[in-house]
């Protein structure tokens, strides 16, 4: 049957047949991609590998300002596309591949060419992880729309708390692994393994993505030029005063964690850490998440994803309290968990809440603009928090990004109205 004769009635039934089945390859596929992460976790491996070529703060900071801006920056170029297609997979999957392919580079250049100029080194892992995550960023509108078809709302929550969960789960074992390698390997032969290890496991969630039973459904909203598109975004903007104020809130709480990637170089600054206490701690960081996703996602499904932000600011905060209280490295193991803590949950909290601004036709642009939007404080942030390093020391960075957190908190508690409350009341 062509997918332009679908019925409304068909494409119900077809979505409820294999609601189950798509409930599971997705979270096969997530926790797959969060086992491959794990090896190179990035605010433990990734930031030692390149505090190893550059002992600048402010460079160290940009590998994970390219890796969350190439993400967010370019959604808004495939989104109108997105809405226009009545399944959302095929090109998903073509996108995927060059969001996978680049870490293969990188494991090459590490293992084939261990002694690489360092400024070489560091400019294959920029362009590298610049590659992947913008061809994640063209993705995301498609696949965010794919997952709002397959999965129903009031599962939403525990979706993404459990497959966070479990890819956690999954990640200790990740963890303990290129904990092995990272002390048996010299550098930079170790993070060649890693990086390798997780294009493999990157490989097996694209495998688990492309089984997906996504039926067509044909796009409602009047088909626009390109020119007409980008005019109206700012429309969009004006009449939601409630997504504003969360984009507000949002792109505070993205600031208070400007430290985030440098909380290792200090461990290694303050405390002489080495590269495999980087592996434990990222057992530490996993451990909670793996340990608090499904009650974050439960607590999704009942209150909402504007509390569970609200959370996600709070545990940003203590980790941030901790660090600059810490005597020992032995503290970096709570200030590590916290943050994962903190980031696990705006994880949660900021998949699903996208998915609740706007109408079902709309949705792409929404999570589009969105991400765009915030791609201004998420590349500021660590490049931000390098500079004050650089500049000023970590105890007054660290001080500077509580303020940040704690003002995100409020803005998000007191400013934004959850939007669940807002569509109930429409």
């Amino acid at each position: 049957m062509a997918s332009s004769t679908w019925s409304h009635e068909e494409y119900e039934v077809a979505i409820r047949r294999h609601q189950s089945w798509n409930f599971w390859v997705n979270l096969v596929d997530l926790a797959f991609y969060q086992l491959a992460v794990s090896f190179i976790f990035g605010s433990t491996v990734l930031s030692l590998y390149a505090s190893h070529l550059t002992a600048s703060a402010v460079l160290i900071g940009l590998i994970p300002a390219i890796q969350n801006v190439g993400y967010f920056l370019p959604q808004l170029v495939t989104a109108r596309h997105s809405e226009r297609l009545a399944r959302q997979k095929p090109f998903l999957l073509k996108v995927s591949v060059m969001e996978r392919v680049p870490y293969l580079f990188i494991a090459l250049t590490c293992l084939l060419w261990p002694e690489a100029p360092a400024g070489v080194a560091f400019a294959v892992l920029a362009v590298c992880l610049a590659m992947a995550t913008l061809s994640s960023g063209l993705g995301g509108p498609a696949w965010n729309h794919m997952l709002a078809k397959v999965i129903r709302v009031e599962r939403r929550g525990f979706f993404f708390g459990l497959s966070s969960a479990v890819g956690g789960l999954l990640g200790i074992a990740g963890a303990f692994v290129s904990r092995h390698v990272l002390s048996a390997y010299a550098f930079p032969t170790s993070f060649g393994i890693c990086f390798l290890l997780c294009f493999i496991f990157q490989v097996m969630s694209w495998l688990a993505l492309s089984l997906n039973r996504e039926p067509p459904r044909q796009p409602t909203c009047e088909v626009t030029s390109v020119r007409e598109y980008w005019r109206r975004l700012p429309g969009v903007l004006r009449g939601d005063t409630n997504f504003c104020r969360y984009l507000v809130a949002r792109s505070l709480i993205v600031l208070g964690g400007m430290a985030t990637a440098l909380y290792i170089v200090y461990g290694k600054r303050s405390f002489a850490a080495n590269d495999a206490f980087a592996a434990d701690l990222t057992m530490a960081a996993l451990v909670a998440q793996t340990a608090v996703t499904p009650l974050l996602g439960m607590l999704v499904d009942k209150r909402g994803n504007k509390l569970l932000s609200e959370v996600s600011a709070l545990l940003g905060a203590g980790a941030l309290v901790l660090v600059l209280l810490a005597p020992s490295s032995l503290w970096l193991y709570p200030v590590f968990m916290l943050m994962n803590g903190a980031l696990a949950s705006m994880f949660v909290a900021g998949q699903g809440i996208a998915l609740e601004f706007g109408g079902p036709d709309n949705l792409p642009t929404y999570v589009a603009l969105a991400n765009t939007l915030l791609a201004l404080p998420i590349l500021a942030a660590p490049i931000l928090g390098g500079w004050l390093a650089d500049t000023i020391g970590f105890g007054n960075l660290f001080t500077v990004a509580l303020v940040f957190s704690l003002a995100g908190w409020a803005a998000m508690r007191f400013a934004v109205r959850d939007p669940r409350d807002v569509q109930r009341i429409d």
